[in-house]
């Protein structure tokens, strides 16, 4: 059951006064309790003001949504009639759609503090994306702090105090092995359980996983199940960013270059964006529009169609022209 919003509340106030200055009344001419009470119940009936009522959400299936443009900057002004979705390729008609500031945002940052991360490049790296991403977030939006080598690990909660996440950075030492998969895998479930709104995992990492239970590609069908955006920063030497002159990975592919690979494929299927960085320049770059999309997400949600409990492929396309718009690969209706 909904709320109750103020107003009704106040209608409700006065109608219960109303009601009771009618009993006496009642009473007093009537005599007999009873006949008021029978009485009262019919014009109770009658005027009892009607509270709206709205069918659940629940049984939606709800979609995060990014818009860009043929540059890649994200497109901030779109309405719901621009918007088509499809399920197995068949139009839906969308029964809730909102944009990015109509309701905070719940990042969780997860940074790699596995043995490989231990390097005063990558370290003072990962401090400077998460310093700029704390920086740009509004003001209501909750962010949360995890961690992960072998084992992922919680630091720091939900929380909008920013100083408390950038002072925790200090307690992530890194050592032991990598188990990335594994991490996101946790990382994805943890934010899916704190209801929905936007939300998105931002994991920092040099991409190299030598310690998982589980794939890539079974994290990345959990993942994009659970309508949780991954975005990916790998944290690289010059020698393994394509974007660097000085990359060395076109006949032999490094590991960090294989990682960067993975992590791009997380992104696409969840409906987030994947970044390999070298220089300031390029960290920069990647948090201004990892910020940038996240303020300008939308959320749009369908009744799914009836059929067998299979994974399901669906898009979402806009009729503006020069617009693309990014979303999880699918999902898996309830049995």
């Amino acid at each position: 059951m909904r709320p109750v919003t103020i107003d009704e509340a106040a209608s409700m106030v006065l109608y219960s006064r109303a009601f009771l200055v009618r009993t006496r009344l009642a009473v007093s001419r009537l005599g007999s309790p009873l006949v008021v009470w029978a009485a009262l119940a019919i014009t109770a009936r009658a005027e009892m003001p009607t509270v709206p009522r709205f069918g659940a959400q629940a049984d939606l299936v709800i979609l995060s949504a990014t818009a860009v443009d043929k540059n890649g900057r994200p497109v901030r002004d779109l309405r719901a009639d621009e918007l088509r979705v499809y399920d197995e390729g068949r139009p839906q008609r969308i029964a809730h759609f909102s944009v990015a500031r109509e309701s905070q945002a719940r990042i969780l940052l997860l940074v790699d503090a596995s043995g490989s991360m231990n390097g005063e490049l990558k370290v003072s790296s990962t401090l400077m994306v998460a310093v700029q991403l704390l920086a740009a977030f509004d003001p209501q939006d909750e962010v949360a702090l995890a961690g992960f080598d072998s084992r992922y690990f919680g630091v720091v909660p939900f929380t909008r105090d920013r100083e408390r996440i950038r002072a925790a950075f200090s307690e992530l030492a890194p050592f032991g092995s990598t188990a990335l998969h594994d991490a996101l895998a946790k990382a994805a479930q943890d934010l899916a359980s704190h209801g929905e709104g936007r939300r998105a995992v931002v994991v920092i990492t040099d991409g190299i996983d030598t310690a998982s239970q589980k794939t890539a590609d079974e994290v990345i069908a959990s993942s994009r199940a659970l309508d949780v955006p991954i975005y990916a920063v790998s944290v690289v030497s010059p020698l393994d960013d394509p974007a660097s002159s000085l990359f060395a990975g076109h006949e032999r592919p490094a590991l960090a270059t294989l990682g960067s690979a993975t992590l791009s494929r997380y992104a696409q299927m969840s409906g987030g964006a994947a970044f390999a960085v070298s220089d300031f320049k390029g960290l920069k770059g990647a948090a201004a529009q990892i910020v940038d999309e996240l303020k300008h997400q939308y959320r749009l949600g369908y009744d799914p169609p009836e059929g067998p409990p299979h994974f399901r492929r669906v898009e979402i396309r806009a009729t503006r022209k020069g617009v693309l718009v990014r979303t999880r690969s699918g999902y898996m209706p309830p049995s």
